[in-house]
């Protein structure tokens, strides 16, 4: 475990320690939640800053060890150095303002007040980055590519980013066109830790698919070590599943029990 940590770091290390702060986030943000009773649509004022900080941390820590299969050069280039302040600047944004609006007891997403409405609204531009730099990443190692490290891993690697980057941002913006993440239904809340809906359609199902292609794609490789055409149709077996699950909940059907 420390050799993994320290690989982390040395991979990049200020995507590590942005991981870190992410950790420190969800500690933060479940201890409020056992002290703190208030809650928004069912569910504790809290969870949504806990759900968000968790999310970062496979994020950051995803993104900086992709950052070792660019060729070295690639690392210290402009669109890498794009890449990481974009990345950095728009999570950063997202985190605090969650945590300060469930500080208050309000909602961050969908809000109804002036002031929360102007910042959902950012906070869509803020995904949007996010997704994109994910994206922009992943052409990064699909053209910049450590040629010293094999190309079936290569190709895992900038598929996932590629693919969650695409199709993160194509859920995201439904669930932001649609006004709601539901799609019918009551809205009740299906079991922890992600509550998607029992009895409706849930466009979050198919968010959380489409964003953790960038972990599901490189640990397929990790544990078959197929070549090129297996991760090739495994990247589309993905994207297919996660666009299959966008169709469900358009048409306001669960997947959550």
């Amino acid at each position: 475990m420390r050799a993994l940590v320290a690989e982390l770091h040395r991979r990049h290390r200020l995507l590590a320690w942005a991981g870190w702060v992410a950790l420190g986030f969800l500690a933060f943000s479940l201890a409020a939640m056992a002290l703190d009773g208030r809650q928004i649509h069912g569910v504790s004022v809290w969870t949504k800053p806990a759900k968000f900080a968790a999310s970062f941390i496979p994020w950051f820590w995803t993104l900086a060890w992709a950052w070792g299969v660019l060729a070295p050069a690639a690392r210290r280039g402009v669109l890498a150095g794009l890449v990481l302040w974009v990345t950095l600047g728009a999570a950063g944004f997202e985190q605090v303002w969650i945590t300060w609006r469930a500080a208050a007891g309000l909602p961050s997403h969908f809000a109804e007040d002036p002031l929360g409405q102007l910042m959902f609204s950012l906070m869509g531009l803020g995904a949007a980055l996010l997704v994109a730099m994910a994206a922009l990443l992943g052409l990064l190692v699909l053209w910049r590519g450590d040629a010293g490290q094999p190309r079936a891993w290569r190709l895992a690697v900038g598929l996932g980013l590629l693919v969650a980057g695409v199709l993160g941002g194509v859920t995201g913006f439904a669930m932001g066109g649609a006004g709601s993440p539901l799609v019918g239904g009551s809205g009740t809340p299906g079991l922890p830790p992600f509550f998607w809906a029992r009895d409706g359609g849930d466009l979050r199902v198919a968010h959380f698919l489409a964003i953790h292609a960038m972990q599901a794609l490189p640990g397929f490789w990790l544990l078959t070590r197929a070549g090129a055409w297996p991760v090739t149709a495994a990247s589309l077996a993905w994207a297919g599943l996660s666009v299959a699950a966008l169709r469900l909940a358009q048409a306001g059907l669960p997947l959550s029990p």
